[in-house]
C-alpha cells in the first residue's frame, strides 16, 4: 500500500545516501575547533550536530551554519534562555575561536548555531504547520556528529519526514503536470515568502541546481510514497492528483503561513538580541551579502539593537533589502 512504512523505505534510502554522517571533521582545520567548542558547551546533553546552508554548497565567504540537537536545554546559560528556546525554538548563538588556540596569529574562525532538542526537531518535521523547519531539512544537509546509531537513524527518519511534509503541502499549490525542478523551485520559493528573507528571487533555482540528481531521485521516490501524485509518461514528469478541495484549502494555508512566518521572523530577531553576540552587525552583514544594501549603524544601535535598530531595519526594508 502506498504511503506505508514499507514503501517509505525508498525515500529514507535516498535521504540516507545524501545525509550520511561525516566522521572526518576531527581532521578539518575549520570544523574541528568549532565543533570542539560546541561539544564543550553542551557536554553530555549533545546528541547531534548538523551542517547545512551555503557552506555545505561550497561557499567559503560565509559563516558556517550548524544545528545543534540536544537532549534538553539544561546546558543553556540561564533559565530565561531555556524558556525562550522551549517557547520559540531554536535559540541561535555565535561562536568564534582560533584555528590553533596556542597560536594567537592563527585564523579566527566564526560560526552560528541553532539549538533545539532532538524530540522537538523530530516533531517539527512531521507536525509543524509553518515551513521553518521542514523546508530547511527537506534539502540536503550533513550529519557531522551523531552520538550513536539510534540518533543517526532518528535523524534520517526526520529528514524523510521533512521531505514528505514539504511535498504534501506544496503539491496542491502547483500545476497538474510538473517535473522535479518545478516541484522544488516553486515549493522553496513559497516557503521563502513565509519568512523575512534577504536572498534574491532566483534563490530556489540555485538551491535545486546544487543537487539536481538528488532532487530528481527523491521526487521519484516520493511519488511511490504519496498518493497525491504519480509518475506520468517519463521518469521526471509527474501527474498531480490533488483534489479541487485540497487546492482551495492550500491557498488559505499558504496565506496563513506567510502571516505567521513574518510574525515569527520578527520575534526570532527580537529573541536573537538576547542570545547572539553582536546581532545587529551580523544581520547587516547578511543583508548586504544577499542584497547589496547596507546602512552604517551608529554605536548606540550596535550597543542596544533591541531599542534603537528598528528605524535602520525599516529603511532597509523600504529599499527592498529583505521581504
Amino acid at each position: 500500500m502506498r504511503g506505508s512504512d514499507e514503501t517509505r523505505r525508498l525515500t529514507r534510502r535516498r535521504i540516507e545516501g545524501q545525509a550520511r554522517s561525516s566522521q572526518d571533521w576531527r581532521d578539518d582545520a575549520v570544523l574541528a575547533p568549532l565543533l570542539n567548542q560546541i561539544c564543550k558547551e553542551h557536554q553530555a546533553s549533545l546528541l547531534a550536530v548538523l551542517v547545512y546552508g551555503s557552506w555545505l554548497r561550497g561557499k567559503r565567504d560565509t559563516m558556517l551554519d550548524f544545528y545543534v540537537l540536544v537532549e534538553d536545554y539544561q546546558t543553556l546559560d540561564s533559565a530565561w534562555q531555556r524558556w525562550l528556546c522551549a517557547l520559540l525554538p531554536p535559540n541561535v548563538y555565535h561562536i568564534h575561536c582560533r584555528s590553533n588556540e596556542s597560536d594567537p596569529e592563527s585564523d579566527d574562525l566564526r560560526a552560528k548555531y541553532a539549538v533545539l532538542t532532538l524530540d522537538r526537531f523530530k516533531h517539527a518535521m512531521k507536525h509543524d504547520f509553518h515551513s521553518y523547519f521542514w523546508a530547511r531539512f527537506a534539502q540536503p544537509c550533513e550529519i557531522i556528529y551523531a552520538k550513536n546509531d539510534q540518533v543517526q537513524a532518528t535523524l534520517v527518519e526526520s529528514f524523510s519526514r521533512a521531505a514528505l511534509s514539504f511535498t504534501r503541502r506544496v503539491l496542491p499549490a502547483i500545476q497538474d503536470r510538473f517535473d522535479s525542478r518545478e516541484l522544488w523551485t516553486q515549493g522553496l520559493a513559497m516557503t521563502y515568502r513565509c519568512e523575512l528573507r534577504t536572498e534574491s528571487g532566483n534563490r530556489a533555482d540555485s538551491l535545486y541546481d546544487f543537487a539536481p540528481d538528488y532532487y530528481a531521485e527523491l521526487t521519484t521516490a516520493l511519488a511511490q510514497d504519496l498518493k497525491q501524485f504519480e509518475v506520468a509518461h517519463t521518469n521526471d514528469v509527474f501527474r498531480n492528483n490533488c483534489s479541487i478541495r485540497s487546492r482551495k484549502l492550500s491557498g488559505l494555508g499558504w496565506g496563513l503561513r506567510r502571516i505567521q512566518g513574518k510574525l515569527l521572523s520578527v520575534l526570532r530577531l527580537f529573541k536573537a538580541a538576547f542570545t547572539f553576540n553582536e546581532p545587529l552587525a551580523y544581520i547587516l552583514w547578511k543583508i548586504e551579502r544577499h542584497s547589496g544594501q547596507y546602512i552604517e549603524p551608529t554605536p548606540r544601535q550596535l550597543r542596544h539593537p533591541l531599542i534603537f535598530a528598528w528605524p535602520l531595519l525599516w529603511q532597509l526594508y523600504r529599499r527592498g533589502a529583505f521581504r
